[in-house]
């Protein structure tokens, strides 16, 4: 019975015992059938309703006693009374029974979903060590395919690369990942498309015509559909099929955790695999790369990724009701932990750069609009700052690069003039054609940079604000992304107060429209 009809029976049933009661006479007291709708009411597992149907079972048997007198000529026979004082006993106790079984079933219930959590959590750590033990990529993959029906359920799971150099790869019923003899087929095409747009695990079931085709076409029932990506770079999906009809609510957010664990191993493999090629440089560098993929594998995002996922949990409930004190206490270590999450990929980036690798991924983009975007993403910064900040004009020009590099690359300088900017100021950015050149220029009134920190300005760890703070990372970041685009990014005061920072790239030539 689903427990949102228990009320309505209890309650029904509650009627129809005082009804019998009513109608028998004194002698025969019959009350003991109030037990019965209190008894059902424990299937609801709801102290309140419990407490209810026993005041008012408690109520009805007063009433029908009184009623039986009046029906006897308003005479109450001492026998019925002493009966229904004994019904009155019997009705306390089945609701005191009711709600100790209730409370007992709560326990147990909250104890199951802990254990289950931490049997996941186990499972899911050993998981993951499993795939930070390799540095190739395709042995990585492999075991992301091959470990995902353990860690998340299921009876199969396969592999689909986010770009056309990667093999596609399944998991085979005899516990091997191979690649398969057939190509996937347009549904799961489109389903791995799909995720990697939305860029979240999305779940499949029997709900929606694309889900059943999907499903039909992996031969299951339900399935998951787990990305790995980083920004700018997606390295494929996992497709995570089950016999079951569903996948439990858990599965979602443990998938989000496995994939973190994941991308962060194959960006270690992948960074370690570029690193190979080029043993020259890195005998020159090497000591850098060293200290600093060291600390992204083993020190920063991987159990970074774990610590989100138990900090999320604890603040959601999972753990046990928190008081609201410990609550804030948790939204700061959550906000501190995407802190140091987005300084190991600053970090991964410096690694990329410092080994002499060159984007790959290098296509036309056009400025204005990236610029524009940029703006809105900082306009909740600059509003809390009280800073101005507009898209000064725009030419219709565009350059070559990398898109994520580059919109990375024009955030920091406007980020770090909104910061550097007093309440009132204004911070504009412009993108001009000026030479042969695709010009993007951020300009600000605030407080300017220090002549002795000018000179120091786009290094490692240079003194990039005013006050001292950041990384001294993100301007080192901004030349790296200039240069790897065949640019260059200068620096100059303004005469009124302020600072000028100009990206100078090679402008794309024009794109000509298609005749009839």
């Amino acid at each position: 019975m689903r427990s949102r009809w228990i009320p309505v029976v209890a309650f029904s049933l509650l009627a129809v015992a005082f009804a019998i009661d009513v109608a028998t006479p004194q002698s025969l007291v019959v009350a003991i059938l109030f037990d019965v709708p209190i008894a059902l009411a424990a299937l609801a597992v709801s102290r309140r309703l419990t407490t209810v149907l026993v005041a008012l079972a408690l109520g009805l048997d007063a009433l029908a006693g009184y009623i039986n007198g009046v029906q006897a000529h308003n005479h109450w026979d001492a026998i019925g009374i002493g009966d229904r004082l004994l019904a009155a006993l019997s009705i306390v106790l089945v609701g005191y029974l009711s709600i100790a079984v209730q409370e007992r079933a709560q326990r147990v219930g909250r104890a199951a979903a802990q254990e289950q959590r931490s049997r996941r959590e186990a499972v899911l750590a050993a998981a993951v060590d499993r795939i930070r033990s390799s540095l190739s990529f395709d042995l990585v993959v492999r075991a992301i395919v091959g470990l995902a029906p353990g860690v998340l359920g299921g009876r199969g799971a396969a592999w689909l690369p986010g770009d056309s150099t990667g093999e596609q790869l399944h998991l085979r019923a005899d516990g091997n990942v191979t690649v398969p003899d057939a190509a996937a087929g347009p549904e799961v095409v489109s389903l791995a498309r799909r995720t990697l747009d939305v860029g979240d695990v999305e779940m499949l079931g029997a709900e929606d015509a694309f889900s059943r085709l999907v499903l039909d076409a992996l031969g299951a029932q339900s399935a998951l559909a787990v990305p790995f990506a980083d920004p700018g770079r997606a390295y494929g999906v996992l497709i995570v099929a089950s016999d079951a009809p569903a996948f439990d609510d858990g599965a979602p957010p443990l998938a989000r955790a496995y994939a973190r664990a994941g991308t962060a191993a194959l960006a270690q493999a992948q960074l370690f695999a570029k690193l190979a090629e080029r043993n020259d440089a890195l005998a020159q560098r090497g000591a850098v790369i060293r200290d600093l993929v060291y600390a992204l594998s083993h020190d920063l995002r991987t159990p970074l990724a774990a610590l989100e996922m138990t900090l999320a949990q604890a603040r959601s409930g999972a753990y046990g009701e928190l008081p609201p004190r410990y609550r804030e206490i948790l939204d700061g270590s959550i906000s501190a932990t995407d802190d140091l999450q987005r300084l190991a990929d600053t970090l991964l980036r410096v690694a990329r750069f410092e080994s002499g690798e060159r984007s790959a991924d290098g296509e036309r983009v056009e400025l204005v609009p990236l610029v524009c975007q940029i703006v809105d993403e900082l306009d909740a910064l600059s509003r809390s700052r009280g800073v101005q900040l507009v898209v000064d004009g725009g030419a219709n020009v565009a350059t070559v690069a990398d898109r994520g590099d580059l919109r990375r690359a024009i955030a920091n300088l406007a980020a770090n003039a909104l910061e550097n900017t007093p309440a009132g100021g204004t911070v504009s950015i412009a993108v001009r054609d000026e030479g042969g050149s695709a010009i993007v220029e951020v300009s600000d009134n605030g407080y300017g940079v220090a002549p002795d920190a000018r000179a120091t300005l786009f290094q490692r760890f240079g003194n990039s604000t005013s006050s001292g703070g950041g990384t001294g990372l993100g301007l080192y970041l901004v030349r790296r992304v200039a240069e790897d685009a065949g640019g260059r990014v200068i620096y100059r005061p303004r005469e009124s107060g302020g600072s000028i920072f100009t990206i100078a790239l090679s402008r794309a030539p024009a794109t000509v429209a298609a005749g009839p």
